[in-house]
């Protein structure tokens, strides 16, 4: 593969990835990445900017195992050739700890997060996305802790921070909103849960599209705080309209396509019963 025919790899990876087209992104960046090793070397940090994002393209499809040992290579090359409190190594090890996390090693990923937070604050990187992507992840890390107050608290600080800095429609500042609304949820505050579901979702429709699996994964959420909420009808006219897009873009087997049916299923009996 030459110089010029893998960098257009790479874009198009790049361009998967973007679009929500997780299983073609993972293909393309593990065609690309023994040609990238050959050609910058090691010591380069396209190689491991290059492992990072095929960690994330695992990732996405719910392979975290394989992500998980992506991203720690990422980490490690980049702890090495950019040293660890650089923001892109900051970044990398919050996605090492994401991770972890996902394979319900919980002590192992808030350790992980938060030395990321510990480096970037001694950096002044404070307000860096690096710093508040790793405090994301120790909210998100409460809730699966069932520490839900903190976890609600943690997120809504997060989430705020990430409006100031980055703005309403960021990926990020989506991501936390998506995550406040679980947080919410948890702690009984449903009417402030689905408002801020229903924000997150309008925007990753407006700025991703239905089919990308991002909006995808707001909707799930949604959808079950209104069956929380008791609000069946809503639920069950946002799952099935999602529920084809899910088995489409993310597989029948997907977590949140299993999601996505259980509320079809659920709020099909709830009316059934009335």
């Amino acid at each position: 593969m030459t110089t010029p025919t893998f960098n257009n790899v790479l874009r198009q990876a790049e361009s998967a990835f973007q679009q929500g087209d997780f299983t073609k992104a993972m293909s393309l960046y593990l065609a690309a990445l023994p040609h990238v090793d050959a050609e910058f070397g090691l010591d380069h940090d396209t190689p491991w900017q290059t492992r990072l994002m095929l960690g994330l393209s695992l990732y996405n499809l719910g392979r975290f195992a394989e992500a998980e040992m992506y991203h720690r290579r990422a980490v490690e090359g980049r702890d090495r050739i950019l040293g660890n409190d650089h923001p892109d190594t900051i970044r990398t090890r919050c996605r090492l700890a994401d991770a972890i996390g996902e394979q319900g090693r919980w002590e192992e990923a808030g350790a992980i997060a938060q030395e990321a937070i510990r480096l970037g604050e001694a950096k002044g990187l404070q307000s860096h996305d690096g710093v508040l992507m790793a405090r994301m992840t120790e909210a998100w890390i409460r809730l699966h802790q069932e520490r839900w107050d903190e976890a609600a608290e943690l997120a809504g600080t997060v989430y705020t921070d990430l409006e100031r800095h980055l703005g309403t429609e960021h990926r990020l500042t989506y991501s936390a909103g998506n995550l406040l609304a679980v947080c919410l949820q948890n702690i009984g505050d449903l009417e402030g849960a689905e408002a801020r579901a229903w924000q997150v979702y309008r925007g990753r429709v407006a700025t991703l599209g239905t089919e990308h699996p991002h909006t995808v994964a707001i909707a799930h959420d949604l959808a079950s705080i209104l069956v929380a909420a008791g609000k069946m009808s809503e639920a069950a006219s946002l799952a099935a309209k999602t529920l084809p897009v899910a088995q489409r873009v993310l597989g029948d087997a997907h977590r949140w396509t299993a999601g996505l049916r259980e509320v079809v299923t659920q709020t099909h009996s709830g009316r059934e019963e009335q």
